[in-house]
This record gives structure tokens, sequence and C-alpha cells, in this order.
């Protein structure tokens, strides 16, 4: 990458699991980990792999797609990793800020604050809660 003018930093590999971590992380891109039920990587695998190598550019994702998938294994992740006696803090950096992180360097990620929520018609996500 850095050969072409690729910036690694701005390159997310995905599906990694033990045998290929430890390159992506010296390559200097973002590693991605696929969460499936029963194949690329599980959640018990997923903490072990964060208790060895950190958090830093890790992003941690799940599937919905053909064969079997589970699109919660991201929340079993999480649950997985407060059982591993990571804080919630760690929790959210792996779930929330390192995608924002990641994603947000295109200048295309536009977070709104839940002041800031859209409205329809005069309708909005909130339920009962003061506007």
């Amino acid at each position: 990458m850095k050969r072409v003018g690729i910036d690694p930093g701005m390159v997310l590999l995905d599906h990694l699991n033990e045998v290929t971590i430890e390159p992506a992380r010296d390559s200097g891109c973002w590693m991605g980990f696929s969460i499936y039920p029963d194949t690329k990587m599980d959640e018990a695998r997923m903490v072990v792999l964060m208790q060895r190598f950190g958090l830093e550019r890790i992003i941690v994702n799940s599937a919905a797609d053909w064969g079997r998938s589970d699109p919660l294994k991201t929340v079993k992740t999480a649950e997985a990793m407060l059982a591993a006696s990571f804080s919630e803090d760690d929790v959210d950096r792996v779930m929330w800020r390192n995608p924002v992180e990641f994603y947000g360097q295109s200048g295309q990620l536009r977070l709104l604050s839940e002041e800031q929520q859209a409205a329809f018609a005069g309708n909005t996500i909130n339920r009962g809660e003061k506007r």
C-alpha cells in the first residue's frame, strides 16, 4: 500500500483471525473481525485476541448474510468482553469509538446528537420524552 501511495490508516482489513492479526497490525491498517457462529471468528477467540493484542485499530462486526450467521454476535462479543474483565469503556471503544474513528476519516459520517434527531410531521424516535 505504501508503495502505491495508500495510507494504511485508511484501510480496514476484514475477516482476520489468529494467523493474520500480526501482519495486519504491523501494516498499520485497521483490523476487522467478522464474528460468525461456526466460521471465521467467534466471540471467545476474539476476546483472547483483544487481551493479547489490545484494542487499538480493532473493529468487530457480525453478519446477516448467506449461510449461517448471527447479526447479534457483536452484542455477544461485548458481553464476552465484560465477562473477561474488560471495562465498559473498552467495550465502547471497540464497538463504537473505533468504527466511528475509522469511518469518520471519510468525512461522510455525520453523527447526530439526541437533540438533533430529525422529525417527520412532528413525529420523532422519542417515546414520551420531553422535547
